[in-house]
């Protein structure tokens, strides 16, 4: 049998952030990264990663692709905190791999620079731009940013707004038009909160508590025996 017919098949994802964000000097860091696999009853967990950094650039996370050759939904969180205090905006993020190996990039949203998706890039004309508008969900008068993508492609790209300006734990929405036809269209993400409130240190220490007990523990022997 050959080395590489026993290798699980590895999932790699490259997180991209935006070249003006900067990670904070000293102090208390973390990076957390969790990938489930979202199209399951349980949500299994598959890796749950943690490391005493943060990062200002692009950098790369790889994780297990256990069933080879079978459509897996995952859901990945991460978040970087500084002296106890998150980063990155509260985004589910979601790969889809048929098989593996298996590569795709996901761009990180640092809090006061949201990372919004319109359409797939296009050559348009300038009477053909959109209008994308940041607002209060369910609220769409009480706007926080308005920008008009009128350069040569209108795809994706960093939405910069204010944090001093939004409510920690209120959800905001995006919508977008398109400036011709004035037809909506969409944009992702549709709701987001743009200023997360940070988690209560003693629950932080509760949940790598439970995460914790939720793997299999061995007594003082060799034995198949677990405790849960």
């Amino acid at each position: 049998m050959s080395l590489s017919s026993v290798l699980t098949p590895i999932v790699t994802v490259d997180f991209r952030l935006p070249t003006e964000f900067k990670a904070p000097e000293g102090g208390v860091n973390e990076t957390v990264v969790s990938v489930k696999v979202a199209n399951s009853k349980s949500g299994t967990l598959i890796k749950d990663w943690r490391h005493s950094s943060i990062f200002d650039v692009d950098w790369k996370f790889a994780f297990p692709h256990p069933l080879n050759n079978v459509g897996v939904k995952y859901q990945i969180n991460v978040q970087m905190y500084h002296d106890q205090k998150p980063l990155l905006l509260e985004q589910d993020y979601f790969v889809i791999v048929n098989t593996a190996p298996y590569r795709q990039t996901l761009h990180l949203s640092p809090i006061g620079m949201l990372y919004v998706e319109v359409q797939a890039p296009r050559a348009i004309a300038p009477q053909e731009a959109v209008t994308i508008s940041l607002h209060e969900a369910g609220e769409p008068e009480t706007e926080l940013v308005r920008v008009t993508h009128d350069e040569h492609t209108a795809s994706s790209f960093y939405l910069k707004y204010d944090p001093d300006s939004v409510i920690p734990g209120k959800h905001y929405a995006l919508s977008g038009i398109e400036n011709r036809y004035h037809q909506p269209i969409l944009v992702y993400p549709w709701q987001i909160e743009l200023s997360p409130v940070a988690p209560n240190p003693v629950l932080r220490v509760f949940d790598s508590l439970s995460r914790w007990l939720e793997k299999p523990l061995r007594l003082f022997t060799d034995s198949d025996a677990k405790i849960r």
